[in-house]
């Protein structure tokens, strides 16, 4: 039986009239706020760029509609190929000028065919990215660069590169372990390496390293600091940062030779629970830090003084000078990492796979560029607190914007409603879009 209408509801204050259900002919949309990425995308002629560069690539479908496509359902909402179908429904087709959506199975073959030649070009449109922003906000002179993997979690064997590795929280279920890089100061992604779930930590680390250090020198940042975690500790990654000329902070495993280096134990004057220790490693300075506890001694321990090491740092860097705890905290500051690959799960990215190396890589790079859009919109366009939402807040109250499409005098307007919070804010972003320059055309 069909509702239509909903009966009154005569405890509640204010009106309590039934509500009748009605059916409209207009084409409505709940992702109005999705004007900000069609104007951004415009703006920059990235999909002039992206035709320039992946013209040889064949298919129905245009590389750069399928580009732009996958971008905006990851901005939308969805992260499955079947959801490519809601940007048909709901009229965000209409707000790009799509005359058809692919359905996934096409969209899949693309994957697979357009795979490893798209990386390197989605890797080049990410950093003209990261450039096009840094124009309008300013170049950092100095810039924390992090590096850290992640492992995204596969059922079954049917995902091309989900194998048996390291695994935190299902041991021995199969995965994938991409490695990505930040800026911490700036929040921007510079890049994602994808791998299997078999690869160790560094496994590719040192040769991008050497890549995204010159790729920064060449933006303009004069001082380099590279923040790693202990899975990328070695000999061989100790030697390269030195070649590359950067400063580093290296936290180390708490590894009994290593331990070993260290000299005698100080007690902090300022925090008395903190001690710290300094030695040398590889021709780096050792640095450690231990937060000790008081323990009373047991009745049959001599009356010593007897603690417990609540938690201990090791940090491993080539700046000179540096104390020990300035040198943990410095290197805590690269935790926004962490948010930032949170960030990349609100984006869906991970969630599909296919039976294709190249079609997986691809996948992630979307995922990234997307990211990047998003960093782009928010921190050059919108202003207060509204610069530091993560991407569920900018979908949920930005992006997913309702609105109504009309025609009149041969002309298409997107109506949206005179008393909505963030219209204004949306009206704004879109003005300040307009004044990014667009990016070189390819030949």
């Amino acid at each position: 039986m069909r509702v239509h209408h909903i009966e009154v509801r005569p405890h509640v204050q204010g009106c309590n009239a039934s509500l009748r259900l009605r059916h409209s002919s207009g084409e409505l949309t709940d992702g109005g706020g999705l004007l900000l990425v069609r104007r951004l995308w415009d703006q920059l002629d990235l999909g002039g760029w992206l035709q320039g560069q992946t013209g040889e690539i064949g298919g129905r479908f245009r590389s750069p509609l399928m580009v732009e496509l996958w971008i905006v359902l990851l901005l939308y909402g969805g992260g499955f190929m079947d959801d490519l179908k809601l940007l048909a429904m709901r009229g965000v087709r209409r707000l790009f000028g799509w005359a058809r959506i692919p359905d996934p199975t096409t969209f899949g073959r693309w994957l697979r065919r357009g795979g490893e030649p798209l990386v390197g070009v989605l890797d080049r449109l990410l950093w003209l990215l990261v450039q096009c922003r840094w124009q309008a906000a300013g170049v950092p002179p100095q810039l924390m660069l992090v590096l850290d993997s992640t492992v995204v979690l596969r059922y079954g064997t049917k995902q091309a590169g989900a194998e048996v590795g390291y695994n935190p929280k299902k041991h021995g279920r199969p995965s994938h372990h991409p490695l990505v890089a930040y800026a911490a100061e700036t929040g921007d992604c510079l890049g994602v390496v994808w791998r299997p779930g078999s690869a160790h930590t560094a496994a590719g680390a040192i040769a991008w390293l050497r890549t995204l250090v010159g790729r920064l020198r060449g933006l303009g940042v004069q001082e380099i600091t590279v923040r790693l975690d202990k899975g990328f500790f070695s000999q061989e990654m100790i030697e390269a940062l030195r070649e590359l000329g950067v400063w580093f902070y290296l936290k180390l495993p708490e590894h009994t030779w290593v331990l070993r280096k260290l000299g005698s134990w100080r007690q902090s004057e300022k925090e008395p629970r903190i001690w710290t220790a300094t030695g040398e490693l590889y021709g780096a300075r050792l640095l450690a830090c231990e937060w000790r506890l008081p323990r009373p001694p047991r009745p049959d321990e001599l009356r010593i003084d007897s603690y417990e090491v609540e938690k201990r740092a090791l940090v491993l860097t080539n700046e000179p000078g540096v104390h020990a705890l300035t040198a943990w905290r410095t290197y805590n500051r690269g935790a926004v990492v962490e948010q930032h690959i949170a960030e990349l799960g609100q984006l869906a990215l991970g969630r599909t796979a296919v039976d294709d190396l190249g079609g997986n890589k691809l996948l992630w790079a979307l995922g990234a560029v997307a990211y990047q859009v998003l960093h782009v919109i928010r921190t050059t366009a919108l202003r207060g607190s509204w610069r530091r939402a993560q991407p569920a807040r900018l979908r949920a109250w930005l992006f997913r914007l309702p609105g109504k499409f009309t025609r009149h005098a041969r002309k298409e307007y997107v109506q949206l409603v005179r008393g909505e919070p963030v219209r204004k804010e949306l009206l704004s972003a879109l003005r300040e879009l307009s004044a990014l320059a667009r990016l070189p055309r390819a030949a």
